[in-house]
């Protein structure tokens, strides 16, 4: 995430130092000097600042340690937001106290550092909830309650996950979710966009992309501007960055802007530095570190150049041991960004937070639908390949409730439903399939009666459809569909399960598993 305010800096013809407790840090080969110092430790940094001659400006952007830059800036005496100010932007029991006395819509909350909270719970808030670490991102250890029972063991989840082990209990906020970012000149917001958060996979808030520019009517636009500016305000950020996640909530007729979080920084998930430049032309990270430096960049940057459409999409994994990951040629050249966050030996899972995705793709547009099916195609593209045998992958795959939230696709209709349940685990001679994996033959599968090529199955979230799906592995030779043979010997409900949990790579699973000689059975 820091990647493009170093290359801003240096557009700007400044010395670059990076601090990060990682030495293999992205950024840390890009930097003219690396610090060794983890970003917690504000006294670290403040020692690594000191010794550095003539520094003019401190800067982060999409991290959780805005509070740490606003720290060492203002023992510096350089140009920043306050350390208080962004104390409270960071924890997030103290923001909504700060907004919530300023008379800024907030949800009802308690915060809390143990179980001996929870009764004050009870009194106060109502069903459903949102359980938080009051100071984490990415959406770690954030899950929704819909039963008080649930109450106990999703605050002693999210505890360990605080540095200060405090969490908030608030009352679920209805509506849509909206990211803003915002450059703040002299106690003046300039609000630099608006973009559409795409949440899945209850109880948790796993984004799987955003959408920017936001598809709003310029009434309700206006209302997520000032509702953010206010909160701005509120906290005390008069230079700098600021980054809101709001929602609209139009539960109660007229529509109701409601703060879910204020940083005092930029945002991440790709956003500032990379979703809304491409969308408009702004350099809004190079804004926000000229800032950082005490300028006061001109009208004419916050102008925009550009009116695209930009899609943000994220590629999820089945549980497993990565063998390898495949990106076929020209896939990077489809998309404008494309960032794969997986590699061979790494055990990954379906994602629980923003944090456990193993790819995003980003790409342009001239509509939200172009931008969104050119993201999707590339990601498609990308096999994130498994080691057969894994009893995780397999319960995934292959047991009835593996998948369950996070399934790729679902049934669309009950009679479609009963067809695939008819069908057997596979016909035939499993050792027939296995010699056919193994030599890299297309392996027959039983279509559902009434399939319509895949049409019976339905997207559960952003991905490519079905049928174009199947159709690709159909042309690439992995598979043929036994519409007009039913004799040979064939995949039945093993692939169909692979399939809708976890697309091609769910596919390719069971091949692998089938060259490797693993036994196939309906207790799989």
């Amino acid at each position: 995430m820091q990647l493009p305010a170093i290359s801003a800096a240096r557009r700007l013809g400044c010395t670059v130092h990076v601090a990060d407790a990682d030495p293999q840090c992205p950024g840390a080969s890009r930097a003219d000097r690396f610090h060794p110092v983890d970003l917690q430790d504000r006294e670290g940094l403040l020692l690594a600042a000191e010794g550095i001659t003539d520094l003019a400006g401190v800067f982060t952007a999409g991290t959780d340690f805005s509070a740490s830059v606003a720290y060492v800036a203002e023992r510096m005496g350089l140009p920043g937001i306050p350390f208080e100010a962004a104390l409270d932007a960071t924890d997030k029991s103290r923001m909504r106290a700060v907004l919530r006395a300023a008379g800024v819509a907030v949800p009802r909350f308690v915060a809390l550092s143990g179980p001996e909270g929870l009764e004050q719970c009870r009194r106060v808030l109502r069903c459903p909830l949102v359980v938080k670490p009051v100071d984490n991102m990415g959406a770690r250890g954030v899950v929704s309650v819909s039963d008080w029972s649930q109450l106990p063991e999703a605050v002693q989840a999210a505890l360990p996950l605080s540095r200060t082990r405090k969490a908030i209990v608030e009352e679920f906020i209805p509506g849509k979710e909206y990211s803003l970012d915002a450059i703040v000149l002299d106690g003046q917001v300039h609000v630099t966009g608006v973009a559409e958060r795409h949440i899945f996979f209850p109880p948790c808030f796993v984004e799987m992309g955003h959408t920017i520019p936001a598809t709003l009517r310029e009434e309700d636009r206006l209302l997520l501007e000032r509702g953010f500016a206010q909160a701005i305000d509120a906290l005390g950020i008069v230079s700098g960055a600021a980054k809101g996640d709001l929602f609209l909530d139009h539960s109660r007729g007229e529509p109701l802007v409601v703060v879910g979080e204020v940083a005092a920084r930029l945002s991440g998930g790709y956003m500032s530095g990379w979703t809304y430049p491409l969308a408009t032309g702004v350099p809004l990270t190079e804004i926000g570190v000229r800032v950082a430096l005490g300028e006061k960049p001109p009208p004419a940057l916050f102008r925009a150049i550009d009116d695209f459409v930009v899609a943000e999409r994220a590629l999820i994994s089945c549980p497993g041991t990565v063998t390898g990951v495949e990106i076929p040629e020209g896939t990077e050249e489809s998309v404008d960004a494309l960032f794969i966050r997986c590699k061979p030996g790494d055990r990954v899972r379906s994602p629980l937070n923003n944090v456990e995705k193993v790819a995003n793709a980003i790409a342009r547009g001239g509509s939200m639908e172009e931008a969104e099916r050119r993201a999707l195609a590339a990601l498609d593209r990308i096999l994130i390949r498994l080691a057969p045998g894994d009893a995780e992958t397999d319960r995934f795959l292959f047991s009835e409730s593996g998948a369950h939230r996070f399934a790729r696709y679902r049934v669309r209709s009950e009679s479609a439903g009963r067809s695939l349940s008819a069908l057997p685990p596979y016909r035939g001679d499993p050792a027939y399939m296995r010699a056919a994996a193994t030599r890299g033959e297309a392996l027959v599968v039983l279509p559902p009666e009434g399939w319509g090529g895949g049409a019976f199955l339905e997207k559960a979230y952003p991905t490519l459809p079905a049928r174009e799906v199947l159709g690709a592995m159909v042309e690439d030779g992995l598979i043929g569909f036994a519409e007009n043979d039913r004799a040979a010997p064939a995949l039945g409900s093993l692939f169909w399960n692979a399939f809708i949990a976890a697309g091609k790579q769910g596919v390719v699973y069971l091949l692998d598993t089938l060259s490797a000689g693993l036994e196939l059975g309906e207790d799989r």
